[in-house]
């Protein structure tokens, strides 16, 4: 009491101190900058983990190389088109899109001197499915259609007829592809005209007369009637 009688300033200065709100700095919110090291450990140790993830699943994972074999490993390939394949339907009359893909026209040795074999494979795009798969033969009928198609007959591969095939692609391939097609074509008809005719087997207790023989008996029998005639008269 003798204090605050002695010394009124002082308690004055004291309440005026207890009444002001303390001059302390305001809360202020963590800046995002606040923990770079916090986020750079985050950010890596994420990284760290995904490369250990795929390290471990490329282990386990690991395929061996397979060998991928087409069936045209002997044979070398002379053309290839991108083009779309329709076969004619005879029940309906019309064009049926059989499917788009990679026409490759392969040539193939042959066992005989002076031959060349050649077939026509084509595959759907994408999934590889075998739609066209027939060898040249010298009966084969190709002619141009239009500017930008094909029609040729070719074997069937889903139940193994003779069919008519529309081959439809840009102008310029379609004419390559004719080219050689009407090229080989040619070259196996020749062959096979040059080729003799096969032997018809013989049966056992018949011969046949040779060529010759048989014009000579066709006039022996074209004159017998007259000789009969003079005889009578």
């Amino acid at each position: 009491m003798s204090d605050r009688v002695l010394s009124p300033l002082k308690c004055e200065q004291a309440a005026e101190s207890s009444r002001d709100p303390p001059a302390t700095p305001p809360c202020e919110p963590p800046s995002l900058d606040s923990s770079p090291d916090k986020d750079t450990n985050v950010t890596e140790s994420l990284e760290e983990s995904a490369a250990a993830y795929t390290k471990a699943t490329a282990k386990k994972c690991l395929l061996e190389k397979v060998e991928v074999r087409t069936g045209e490993e002997s044979e070398s390939n002379v053309l290839q088109v991108q083009c779309k394949l329709f076969v004619f339907d005879k029940a309906s009359q019309s064009w049926v899109e059989r499917g788009r893909g990679l026409l490759r026209l392969n040539d193939m040795a042959s066992t005989e001197e002076g031959s060349l074999q050649s077939r026509l494979v084509m595959r759907t795009q994408g999934s590889l499915r075998l739609i066209l798969n027939t060898k040249l033969w010298p009966q084969m009928q190709t002619d141009k259609a239009s500017e930008k198609s094909v029609r040729i007959t070719a074997m069937d591969t889903e139940d193994q007829g003779v069919k008519v095939f529309l081959i439809s692609a840009s102008s310029k391939d379609t004419g390559q592809l004719y080219a050689a097609l009407h090229h080989r074509i040619l070259a196996l008809r020749s062959r096979s005209d040059q080729e003799p005719e096969p032997r018809v087997p013989i049966p056992d207790g018949h011969i046949p007369h040779p060529q010759s023989n048989e014009e000579d008996s066709d006039e022996d029998k074209s004159l017998t009637p007259t000789a009969n005639i003079t005889g009578k008269l």
